[in-house]
């Protein structure tokens, strides 16, 4: 365990998607999310993290302890192709059909 201090940095790790859907695990960054300058990076915790599959990367969303934050455009990304009749949905759509769901580690 680790005590904050009022408006230190408090890191927010991104993990692999999952689903209740299906069983297989999506990597965070394989679809379209805005990434930390310089691209992600693993951020294992520990043996056990890495040997349960975990993909445990950093992420560009800043959060400070007990400092009232608003919201902010971290970047602006292409999510894909709109939906559209006889066509394919891109990755961003089948994601969500398939209930894929963020882990986010703080």
């Amino acid at each position: 365990p680790y005590s904050f201090s009022e408006g230190e940095t408090v890191k927010l790790k991104v993990n692999k998607m999952t689903s209740q859907k299906t069983l297989l695990p999506v990597d965070y960054y394989r679809l379209p999310f805005c990434q930390p300058e310089g691209g992600p990076k693993m951020d294992h915790e520990n043996l056990g993290e890495f040997l349960a599959g975990d993909r445990i990367e950093s992420s560009p969303y800043r959060i400070n302890m007990k400092v009232d934050m608003f919201c902010e455009q971290l970047c602006i990304t292409n999510l894909g192709r709109g939906e559209q009749k006889g066509v394919s949905p891109n990755k961003m759509v089948r994601a969500i059909r398939k209930n894929y769901h963020n882990n986010w580690i703080v």
